[in-house]
């Protein structure tokens, strides 16, 4: 079972997150959320309704280039209809170089992508909440 603590340590710790204790007396995390055939979120996490966060676990890079500008774009929509302040993108994954490559060319290339959107690959091993 997920608990918040956890949730906040993997924010702050692996996502790199700064934002204010305050933030993080309200968390709340659904799980297996299905988006397409292709995509079913890990998680997605309200982080005191200021940051929304989608963990997807995907190990192939072709389905990298085909579903991260739909993640990204289906995160950015959802945190500018709710009003949170940024949305972050947590692929968790075995292959972090292979990924890690793929996956910042396609995000680099986004043309809808803003300074308040951010990406992270990360070691299956490294996420607890997994």
């Amino acid at each position: 079972m997920i608990n918040n603590e956890s949730i906040k340590q993997f924010v702050t710790q692996n996502l790199g997150c700064a934002c204010p204790d305050e933030v993080f007396q309200y968390i709340h995390c659904q799980h297996n959320i299905k988006l397409n055939d292709d995509i079913l979120l890990h998680n997605k996490i309200n982080i005191g309704n200021r940051l929304l966060i989608y963990i997807v676990e995907m190990n192939n890079p072709y389905l990298i280039k085909r579903n991260l500008p739909l993640l990204i774009e289906t995160g950015k929509n959802e945190r500018d209809r709710s009003g949170f302040n940024r949305f972050r993108l947590a692929i968790v994954t075995d292959k972090v170089d292979q990924i890690k490559h793929v996956a910042d060319s396609v995000f680099e290339n986004l043309k809808y992508k803003d300074e308040k959107i951010h990406l992270h690959i990360i070691h299956k091993d490294e996420i607890s909440l997994f």
